[in-house]
């Protein structure tokens, strides 16, 4: 019915499985980092240790001020 268009697209184009084993040379994982890869991963961990200082703090002084309070009002 369709006159040997489809044998002769074949012919023309096979079908090409290509192994796996052929992207060998493809590499997943980086091994160098750009100047500003690094700079913008310094930043990152940088700020992430700023704000768990921040917290960490905040959370030592709640803890301060509650006993300092509850030490007061026994006093009275």
């Amino acid at each position: 019915m369709d006159n040997g268009a489809y044998q002769k697209y074949k012919q023309e184009n096979p079908d090409v499985y290509t192994p796996l084993s052929t992207y060998d040379y493809l590499d997943n994982y980086v091994h160098t980092l750009t100047n500003a890869e690094l700079v913008v991963c310094t930043v990152a961990v940088v700020l992430a240790a700023f704000a768990l200082y921040k917290v960490l703090k905040k959370l030592t002084h709640k803890r301060t001020d509650n006993h300092k309070e509850k030490s007061g009002d026994e006093h009275e």
